[in-house]
This record gives structure tokens, C-alpha cells and sequence, in this order.
């Protein structure tokens, strides 16, 4: 015997107010009898600090219950009988956001290093005493609707930034500080979810040929523990804008694609905010750079360099998530 939950749509992406529909799939041999189908649908949200914000101690002793944000059931069927083969019973099931336990509305999918939001729609058929029960259980992924996306202040959605020998707090070798560079351009700090990132980048000048650019999307997962806010940055994706040395005062695309389940709308919740913001490493071709590999941990920094990092604000708009009040500027 197996069951199996098989949903109208293929790649699972719900809305709130959206009606869950599909059918539970019973396969058996031999005739069966039950005494009840049941779906429920449940929301958690699961918080992890990690070992290095709390320590290995620390972490004995303490533990995060999760967060339930919805909890929804309906009774499919009260009793009956499978015959041999496959059985198929439709249900649908109407997701309402609104009732959510997250200050009235429901978080998206998210899938972190130390935070997870998921929402699990699960199926029981129930047999009676003394008998095994079956069950079977799928993700499905939630995005916030289109009605909510916030009216954003100011003219501009980019910020731009500039990186100069000037404005890096570690050492430098003598040929990239003596001889100077300077790198502008522009980047989005409000997007959607569903769409790049864009913006450009230009190396002004630059007195020591370059290795190449790269891009990395970072998170930041803060959780509440013991009256006090723990924060973790982790990497979610690097992109490489140039390799090799580029050409002085050609605009260079920036052009990153998020990944849907490592990122979500930028919330702030009484317990736990995620942040997102970008960091763009410039990799010079210093003598040094030969004898050591670009992602070698041991790799002496002076070659490197870093700008800070930029903050993101990411919400959804047509199909996919929606931004709502706790944005971080």
C-alpha cells in the first residue's frame, strides 16, 4: 500500500487566498477499508543560531522552538473502502493568508543556513485500531499576492558606490596602493524577486591589471536568544561580472539572478529578520596572486579587495512575492 499527493499544479507555487487542489493517490493490492482522510496544511518557521554566534556550550543547553504560522486541516472523507489498484480522491483546500500567525499575514518560502519558513501540506488516511495509518506529505511554495507592494520613497531605486584605495581598511601592496584605482557605478537596492538585479560597473583607473570582478549575494539571518540579537552572514551565490583585465571606462553590466528558495522578501519579525545585500570583490594581478588560488582560504589579502557591502531590499511583484511593511532601508 502507498499514498502518494499529486497537486493540480506542477511547480507548487501558491498565493494567499489561492485554492489548493489535487488528489490523494491510494495504491493497494488487496481491498482496504478507512474510517477517515484528512489534509492538513501546516507553516513553520524554524530558527538555528549557529554554533559560532553562541558557542558550542551554549548551544547544549539551548533550543528554539519553532514557530508555528498556520495550522489547517479538512476533513476529506468520513468512511469507506479502496478497492485494488489505484484510487484517486479529489480535495481542495482554500490557503488564507490572512489568518496566518505572522502579524496577520504569512511569510514566503524561505529555505536559509539558520532560518527555514516552509509550509507542508500533508494527507492521513486513518484505518482503524490496531492498524497502521497512511500518510504522505509535499512542500508547496508560498508567495505573497501583488496587492501589497509598498510605495517606496525618493526618485531612485539604485545607489551608487565607489571603491578607491582610499577606502579599504586592510593593507594593500605597494603597487596597487602607490599606483591608485578607482571603480563607480550603480547598483539596484529595491527588487523583485522575480527579476535581476541590475545595474553597471566602471573601472575608471586602475594602475595594476585586474584578475577579474566578482559579485556575491549575501544574507544576513538574525535570531532573538536570550534577550539579545544573534546575526549570521552567510553566501548565498557569487557571479562573475569580468575576467581578465578590463578595458578603462567601459560600463560593465551587472546582471545577477536570484535564487528563488534561498531568498525571500526582507521581513523583521519579533524573533528573527533576514537581510540580503550584495559585495563586489575586485581581484588584482599582483605578483602574489600567481603562487595562490583566488579561493584559497590562506590566501594572503592584499590582492583583494572588498567595498562594503550593499543592502538590499527585495519584495515580489505579478507572480511572485510582495514586500510588505518591515523593509530595511
Amino acid at each position: 500500500m502507498a499514498l502518494e499527493l499529486k497537486l493540480r499544479r506542477a511547480d507548487r507555487v501558491y498565493k494567499p487566498a489561492d485554492v489548493i487542489d489535487g488528489c490523494i493517490i491510494i495504491t493497494t493490492t488487496s481491498p482496504i477499508s478507512y474510517q477517515g482522510i484528512k489534509i492538513v496544511l501546516t507553516g513553520t518557521a524554524t530558527l538555528q543560531p549557529s554554533l559560532r554566534s553562541v558557542g558550542v556550550l551554549e548551544s547544549l543547553y539551548t533550543s528554539i522552538k519553532p514557530i508555528q504560522l498556520l495550522n489547517k486541516s479538512v476533513q476529506v472523507d468520513s468512511t469507506g473502502k479502496f478497492n485494488p489498484g489505484s484510487n484517486e480522491i479529489p480535495f481542495h483546500l482554500t490557503l488564507d493568508g490572512s489568518k496566518g500567525g505572522f502579524g496577520g499575514s504569512l511569510p514566503d518560502t524561505y529555505h536559509g543556513a539558520y532560518v527555514n519558513i516552509q509550509y507542508v501540506l500533508s494527507a492521513e488516511v486513518s484505518r482503524g485500531y490496531m492498524l497502521k495509518n497512511l500518510s504522505g506529505s509535499v512542500e508547496i511554495i508560498l508567495e505573497s499576492s501583488r496587492g501589497k507592494i509598498p510605495r517606496l520613497p525618493g526618485p531612485s531605486l539604485f545607489v551608487y558606490f565607489y571603491i578607491t584605495q582610499d577606502t579599504q581598511k586592510h593593507s594593500l601592496l605597494p603597487s596597487i596602493r602607490s599606483g591608485g584605482f578607482r571603480v563607480t557605478g550603480r547598483v539596484m537596492t529595491h527588487c523583485c524577486l522575480t527579476e535581476p538585479v541590475v545595474g553597471e560597473l566602471t573601472v575608471e583607473h586602475a594602475a595594476v591589471s585586474i584578475r577579474s570582478i566578482d559579485l556575491t549575494l549575501l544574507r544576513t539571518e538574525s535570531i532573538t536568544l536570550n534577550d539579545r540579537m544573534v546575526s549570521e552572514t552567510t553566501e548565498v551565490q557569487a557571479t562573475q561580472v569580468a575576467d581578465g583585465d578590463v578595458c578603462r571606462g567601459l560600463s560593465l553590466p551587472i546582471y545577477l539572478i536570484l535564487p528563488r528558495l534561498l531568498t525571500c522578501p526582507t521581513l523583521s519579525f519579533g524573533s528573527f529578520s533576514l537581510e540580503f545585500g550584495l559585495a563586489i570583490t575586485i581581484t588584482f594581478e599582483a605578483e602574489i596572486s600567481k603562487f595562490h588560488a583566488q579561493s584559497d582560504s590562506t590566501t594572503p589579502k592584499e590582492w583583494v579587495i572588498n567595498n562594503l557591502s550593499i543592502l538590499l531590499v527585495m519584495w515580489l511583484i505579478l507572480l511572485c512575492l510582495n514586500f510588505v511593511g518591515d523593509t530595511l532601508r
